[in-house]
Protein backbone atom coordinates (compact mmCIF):
# COMPACT_ATOMS: atom_id res chain seq x y z
CA UNK A 1 0.00 0.00 0.00
CA UNK A 2 1.12 3.52 -1.03
CA UNK A 3 2.33 5.81 1.98
CA UNK A 4 0.74 8.94 2.31
CA UNK A 5 3.34 11.47 2.59
CA UNK A 6 0.89 13.88 4.40
CA UNK A 7 0.49 11.51 7.48
CA UNK A 8 3.35 11.31 9.95
CA UNK A 9 3.85 8.25 11.59
CA UNK A 10 6.40 6.83 14.04
CA UNK A 11 7.31 4.29 11.27
CA UNK A 12 7.58 7.24 9.05
CA UNK A 13 9.61 9.12 11.71
CA UNK A 14 11.94 6.01 12.31
CA UNK A 15 12.54 5.52 8.18
CA UNK A 16 13.46 9.45 8.34
CA UNK A 17 16.03 8.93 10.77
CA UNK A 18 17.66 5.96 9.35
CA UNK A 19 17.63 7.81 5.21
CA UNK A 20 15.25 5.03 3.66
CA UNK A 21 12.55 8.05 2.44
CA UNK A 22 11.79 9.63 -0.66
CA UNK A 23 12.84 13.02 -1.44
CA UNK A 24 9.15 14.12 -1.20
CA UNK A 25 8.50 11.98 1.63
CA UNK A 26 11.44 13.34 3.59
CA UNK A 27 10.54 16.89 2.34
CA UNK A 28 7.08 16.16 4.29
CA UNK A 29 8.63 15.02 7.68
CA UNK A 30 11.24 18.01 7.59
CA UNK A 31 8.23 20.36 7.25
CA UNK A 32 6.13 18.78 9.92
CA UNK A 33 9.03 18.45 12.32
CA UNK A 34 9.74 22.33 12.16
CA UNK A 35 5.77 23.29 12.47
CA UNK A 36 6.47 20.38 16.15
CA UNK A 37 9.40 21.74 18.15
CA UNK A 38 7.90 18.43 20.39
CA UNK A 39 8.00 15.92 17.51
CA UNK A 40 11.78 17.81 16.96
CA UNK A 41 13.23 17.14 20.22
CA UNK A 42 12.28 13.39 19.67
CA UNK A 43 13.46 13.06 16.86
CA UNK A 44 16.83 14.07 17.68
CA UNK A 45 17.04 12.52 20.74
CA UNK A 46 16.42 9.69 18.93
CA UNK A 47 18.99 10.31 16.11
CA UNK A 48 21.50 10.92 18.98
CA UNK A 49 20.45 7.48 20.52
CA UNK A 50 21.02 6.08 17.06
CA UNK A 51 24.19 7.26 16.21
CA UNK A 52 25.32 5.77 19.78
CA UNK A 53 24.63 2.79 18.75
CA UNK A 54 26.03 3.12 15.63
CA UNK A 55 28.92 4.06 17.23
CA UNK A 56 29.35 1.38 19.75
CA UNK A 57 28.28 -0.92 17.01
CA UNK A 58 31.61 0.28 15.28
CA UNK A 59 33.43 0.53 18.22
CA UNK A 60 32.55 -3.46 18.41
CA UNK A 61 33.76 -4.73 15.37
CA UNK A 62 36.98 -2.80 14.51
CA UNK A 63 38.01 -3.34 18.27
CA UNK A 64 37.77 -6.80 17.82
CA UNK A 65 39.16 -6.65 14.33
CA UNK A 66 42.33 -4.81 16.03
CA UNK A 67 42.68 -7.31 18.35
CA UNK A 68 42.59 -10.52 15.86
CA UNK A 69 45.19 -8.67 13.85
CA UNK A 70 47.16 -8.41 17.28
CA UNK A 71 46.58 -11.87 18.29
CA UNK A 72 48.07 -13.17 14.76
CA UNK A 73 50.82 -10.87 14.68
CA UNK A 74 51.67 -11.75 18.09
CA UNK A 75 51.68 -15.44 17.34
CA UNK A 76 53.60 -14.53 13.92
CA UNK A 77 56.40 -12.95 15.88
CA UNK A 78 56.10 -15.67 18.74
CA UNK A 79 56.71 -18.50 15.93
CA UNK A 80 59.72 -16.81 13.93
CA UNK A 81 61.42 -16.34 17.09
CA UNK A 82 60.55 -19.58 18.95
CA UNK A 83 63.19 -21.95 17.45
CA UNK A 84 61.57 -24.95 15.61
CA UNK A 85 62.63 -28.49 17.33
CA UNK A 86 62.57 -30.93 15.21
CA UNK A 87 61.90 -35.07 16.64
CA UNK A 88 64.98 -37.43 14.61
CA UNK A 89 63.32 -40.80 15.21
CA UNK A 90 66.19 -43.42 15.22
CA UNK A 91 64.07 -46.89 14.40
CA UNK A 92 65.71 -50.53 12.90
CA UNK A 93 64.79 -52.56 9.99
CA UNK A 94 63.28 -55.39 11.42
CA UNK A 95 64.11 -57.34 8.37
CA UNK A 96 67.60 -57.66 8.89
CA UNK A 97 68.12 -57.37 12.94
CA UNK A 98 70.30 -60.02 14.24
CA UNK A 99 68.57 -60.86 17.41
CA UNK A 100 72.27 -61.67 19.58
CA UNK A 101 73.29 -57.72 18.86
CA UNK A 102 70.54 -55.58 19.82
CA UNK A 103 71.20 -51.65 19.02
CA UNK A 104 73.86 -50.20 21.21
CA UNK A 105 73.94 -46.67 20.06
CA UNK A 106 75.08 -44.51 17.48
CA UNK A 107 76.20 -40.97 16.18
CA UNK A 108 73.90 -38.08 14.53
CA UNK A 109 75.30 -35.88 12.76
CA UNK A 110 73.38 -32.58 11.68
CA UNK A 111 74.34 -29.57 9.67
CA UNK A 112 71.13 -27.18 7.81
CA UNK A 113 71.84 -23.43 6.80
CA UNK A 114 75.48 -22.99 7.45
CA UNK A 115 75.11 -24.04 10.74
CA UNK A 116 77.95 -25.87 12.99
CA UNK A 117 78.27 -29.32 12.07
CA UNK A 118 76.76 -30.82 15.25
CA UNK A 119 77.47 -34.04 16.98
CA UNK A 120 74.68 -35.71 19.05
CA UNK A 121 74.64 -39.09 20.50
CA UNK A 122 72.22 -41.75 20.20
CA UNK A 123 71.50 -43.98 23.01
CA UNK A 124 70.61 -47.51 22.82
CA UNK A 125 67.56 -47.26 25.43
CA UNK A 126 66.26 -43.94 24.19
CA UNK A 127 66.72 -43.80 19.97
CA UNK A 128 65.23 -40.41 19.50
CA UNK A 129 66.87 -37.00 19.55
CA UNK A 130 65.70 -33.62 19.40
CA UNK A 131 67.02 -30.76 17.57
CA UNK A 132 65.68 -27.62 19.13
CA UNK A 133 67.79 -24.51 17.73
CA UNK A 134 66.65 -24.74 14.44
CA UNK A 135 65.03 -21.19 13.73
CA UNK A 136 61.80 -21.44 12.57
CA UNK A 137 62.55 -18.97 9.31
CA UNK A 138 63.90 -22.20 8.10
CA UNK A 139 61.41 -24.51 8.35
CA UNK A 140 61.27 -26.52 5.27
CA UNK A 141 65.29 -25.78 5.10
CA UNK A 142 67.37 -28.49 4.10
CA UNK A 143 68.70 -30.33 6.57
CA UNK A 144 71.65 -32.76 6.70
CA UNK A 145 71.65 -35.74 8.41
CA UNK A 146 74.30 -38.30 8.62
CA UNK A 147 73.66 -41.36 11.03
CA UNK A 148 76.90 -43.88 11.69
CA UNK A 149 76.57 -46.44 14.60
CA UNK A 150 78.73 -50.03 14.38
CA UNK A 151 77.34 -52.76 12.75
CA UNK A 152 75.08 -50.89 10.77
CA UNK A 153 74.80 -49.18 7.21
CA UNK A 154 75.77 -45.47 7.48
CA UNK A 155 73.05 -43.27 6.50
CA UNK A 156 73.93 -39.73 4.71
CA UNK A 157 70.60 -38.03 3.53
CA UNK A 158 69.04 -34.09 3.34
CA UNK A 159 65.66 -33.83 4.28
CA UNK A 160 63.60 -30.81 5.26
CA UNK A 161 63.61 -29.32 8.58
CA UNK A 162 60.00 -30.02 10.13
CA UNK A 163 58.28 -31.31 13.34
CA UNK A 164 59.67 -35.17 13.18
CA UNK A 165 61.22 -37.32 10.73
CA UNK A 166 62.46 -41.25 11.05
CA UNK A 167 65.38 -42.72 10.03
CA UNK A 168 65.33 -46.18 9.11
CA UNK A 169 68.60 -47.90 10.11
CA UNK A 170 69.84 -51.27 8.65
CA UNK A 171 72.24 -54.14 9.17
CA UNK A 172 75.43 -54.01 7.22
CA UNK A 173 75.97 -57.25 6.67
CA UNK A 174 79.85 -57.15 8.38
CA UNK A 175 79.57 -60.25 10.34
CA UNK A 176 77.75 -62.20 7.34
CA UNK A 177 80.44 -63.60 5.57
CA UNK A 178 83.24 -65.87 6.69
CA UNK A 179 86.38 -66.36 3.61
CA UNK A 180 89.85 -67.00 3.73
CA UNK A 181 92.30 -69.97 2.00
CA UNK A 182 93.31 -73.16 3.86
CA UNK A 183 97.24 -73.74 3.34
CA UNK A 184 99.19 -76.55 4.24
CA UNK A 185 101.20 -75.57 7.56
CA UNK A 186 104.64 -76.96 6.36
CA UNK A 187 104.55 -76.05 3.12
CA UNK A 188 102.15 -73.48 2.64
CA UNK A 189 100.13 -74.39 -0.39
CA UNK A 190 96.52 -74.38 -0.32
CA UNK A 191 94.65 -77.55 0.94
CA UNK A 192 92.11 -78.53 -1.61
CA UNK A 193 88.89 -80.35 -0.77
CA UNK A 194 88.91 -79.14 3.19
CA UNK A 195 85.54 -78.83 4.80
CA UNK A 196 85.17 -75.83 6.56
CA UNK A 197 81.56 -75.69 8.59
CA UNK A 198 80.10 -72.77 10.70
CA UNK A 199 77.15 -73.67 12.68
CA UNK A 200 74.64 -75.31 10.19
CA UNK A 201 76.23 -74.00 6.86
CA UNK A 202 79.84 -75.51 5.20
CA UNK A 203 81.85 -74.95 2.17
CA UNK A 204 84.80 -77.20 0.32
CA UNK A 205 87.85 -75.65 -0.27
CA UNK A 206 88.82 -75.03 -3.98
CA UNK A 207 91.84 -75.47 -5.99
CA UNK A 208 93.41 -72.50 -4.55
CA UNK A 209 92.17 -73.21 -0.80
CA UNK A 210 89.62 -70.52 -0.77
CA UNK A 211 86.00 -71.15 0.45
CA UNK A 212 83.42 -68.40 1.92
CA UNK A 213 80.24 -68.61 3.70
CA UNK A 214 77.53 -66.42 3.72
CA UNK A 215 75.77 -66.44 7.17
CA UNK A 216 71.92 -65.14 7.97
CA UNK A 217 70.69 -62.23 9.84
CA UNK A 218 69.56 -64.44 12.37
CA UNK A 219 72.50 -66.49 12.69
CA UNK A 220 75.05 -64.05 13.15
CA UNK A 221 77.57 -63.29 15.89
CA UNK A 222 80.74 -61.22 16.54
CA UNK A 223 82.68 -64.29 17.09
CA UNK A 224 81.99 -67.64 15.38
CA UNK A 225 83.48 -70.86 16.25
CA UNK A 226 84.61 -72.38 12.88
CA UNK A 227 85.93 -75.81 12.08
CA UNK A 228 87.89 -77.30 9.55
CA UNK A 229 89.00 -81.09 8.77
CA UNK A 230 90.29 -82.92 5.58
CA UNK A 231 91.73 -86.62 5.27
CA UNK A 232 94.96 -86.63 6.46
CA UNK A 233 94.92 -83.09 8.14
CA UNK A 234 94.56 -82.82 11.81
CA UNK A 235 91.17 -80.92 12.56
CA UNK A 236 91.14 -77.08 13.42
CA UNK A 237 88.75 -75.39 15.22
CA UNK A 238 88.37 -71.70 16.36
CA UNK A 239 86.88 -68.56 17.23
CA UNK A 240 87.20 -65.72 15.04
CA UNK A 241 85.19 -62.67 14.55
CA UNK A 242 83.45 -62.90 10.66
CA UNK A 243 84.33 -60.00 8.11
CA UNK A 244 83.42 -59.25 5.09
CA UNK A 245 87.00 -57.61 4.15
CA UNK A 246 89.30 -59.38 6.05
CA UNK A 247 89.81 -63.25 4.33
CA UNK A 248 90.85 -65.65 7.13
CA UNK A 249 94.04 -67.70 6.79
CA UNK A 250 94.27 -71.23 8.35
CA UNK A 251 96.81 -73.15 8.39
CA UNK A 252 96.15 -77.59 8.69
CA UNK A 253 98.70 -79.37 10.15
CA UNK A 254 99.06 -82.95 8.85
CA UNK A 255 98.34 -85.87 11.19
CA UNK A 256 101.32 -87.61 12.64
CA UNK A 257 101.80 -90.64 11.47
CA UNK A 258 102.42 -93.73 13.89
Amino acid sequence: MKRDPNEITDELLACYLEGKLSAQEKAAVERYLSEHEDAMDVVILARYELGYKRAKRRFYVYGITALVLVAGLALLFWRLLTPLQMKVNITEDRTCTVPSLPFEGGILECEYAGNALQRIAVKSDSPTVFLNDIPYRLKGSQVHLVFEAEGYQTIDTVVKAQRSVELCIRRNNDLGVVFGRVLDFETNQPVDGATVSLLDYSATTDANGQFRIEIPFDKQDKCQRVLVSKDGYQSWDELYRPSATEPWLISLEKEVQP
